[in-house]
């Protein structure tokens, strides 16, 4: 009798062990199903902005600064838009604890993002404005959809240590919207004293509040992670700082160029630039402590570098200008340097970094795509 029951009590201690590695190992595989699944999406998204920055390049190379508009547009509605969607949404759910995560952007929601933004391209080219209206709504749709999710994440993440860089993606979001509408009322025609005042908002609040707003609020978490190294003191209280300075110089431009008043407008981009050299600090501190030794990490400073020179030179313009229809043709010619300088080099730099991360493969598959996207990294920086 006890040695049955011993029997018995082993034979139920040998089936819980088995079904326990029956539930591990399902568990297992649902974990590395879901990285698998992961790693797909991640393709399939960045290859949209692979795409965007081919035709760009395609672009550049057949029709030069034939077709400037669209040129510029492929890199800055195209594919830096995609990859700040795509991006701040994946930043805000690692981010922020579980319990404060939003739900990722959906395909569905890039598929909207993406329809809007070709009706954008070709409404304008071939001068319908009817598409072009609709395809603004629906840029504005999505990318508002995204400004909501993450703020309201962000809220009730409040005094949580990355709540204030998800913050800088609300804001950013705020911006463009209001860059959109800006850029749609000129595709409309408006005359000419409203025009150069439209422009000027249209170019900083998309440059300066959808694009840079977004990289410097990523940049308080990727650079350390891109240096393999643990951040820097006093991030939040910079981050906060920064957001501050930037958010409420970028305010005081919008109105001094709605105003045409030059001195405002100037004052505001002298806070931004502030907010800008403020976030310079835990990133300066951050590169002493480990130098950028990839080339992930050489863009990455290259790209925030350029930035703030492209801050400074539209501080310069706007200061030598006569009128504002003439800082706003000025202007128009420092585009093509942010793109270059700044919004390439970003792109370029962080999916150099992310890319490897996130596709799959395990350990030793994002080794291998890292030692392949590393190739010729020192040249491809200095070019």
């Amino acid at each position: 009798m006890v040695a049955h029951e011993g029997r018995t009590r082993e034979g139920k201690g040998s089936g819980r062990l088995a079904m326990r590695g029956v539930w591990h190992r399902f568990a297992m595989r649902n974990v590395w199903h879901r990285f698998a699944m992961r790693g797909v999406w991640h393709r399939l998204a960045n290859s949209v902005v692979v795409g965007y920055l081919a035709a760009g390049v395609f672009t550049a190379l057949v029709r030069g600064s034939d077709d400037e508009w669209l040129l510029v547009h492929l890199f800055l509605l195209g594919a830096a838009t995609n990859a700040i969607v795509i991006w701040s949404s994946h930043f805000t759910t690692t981010l922020l604890p579980p319990a404060f995560r939003p739900r990722r952007v959906g395909a569905s929601a890039l598929l909207a993002l993406n329809v809007g933004v070709v009706c954008v391209l070709a409404g304008v080219s071939a001068n319908v404005i009817a598409v072009t209206i609709a395809g603004a709504a629906l840029v504005s749709s999505v990318v508002a959809y995204h400004g909501v999710v993450v703020g309201m994440a962000a809220r009730r993440a409040r005094g949580g240590r990355f709540s204030t860089p998800v913050r800088f993606y609300w804001v950013a979001a705020i911006a463009v919207v209001i860059g959109i509408a800006a850029g749609t009322t000129m595709a409309q025609g408006i005359s000419s004293p409203w025009y150069a005042r439209v422009f000027a908002v249209h170019v900083q609040l998309n440059v300066f509040g959808w694009i840079a707003l977004t990289v410097l609020g990523t940049e308080f978490a990727l650079w350390p992670m891109v240096l393999r190294t643990r951040m820097a003191d006093g991030v939040d209280r910079a981050a906060r700082q920064t957001l501050g300075l930037c958010a409420v110089g970028l305010v005081i431009a919008v109105a001094g160029f709605f105003a045409a008043n030059r001195a405002v407008a100037a004052a505001g981009l002298v806070a931004y630039l502030a907010g800008a050299v403020r976030s310079l600090e835990p990133f300066t501190k951050t590169a002493l402590r480990r130098r950028p030794h990839t080339p992930s990490a050489w863009m990455l400073a290259a790209a925030t570098t350029w930035l703030v020179v492209v801050v400074v030179a539209d501080l310069v313009l706007l200061a030598r200008s006569s009128s504002l229809d003439a800082y706003a043709g000025s202007v128009e010619s420092l585009v093509p340097w942010a793109i270059a300088g700044f919004v390439m080099q970003v792109l370029v730099g962080a999916l150099t970094y992310l890319l490897p991360v996130v596709v799959g493969g395990g350990p030793a598959g994002g080794r291998r795509a890292a030692g392949l996207l590393d190739r010729w990294g020192a040249a491809r920086t200095l070019a």
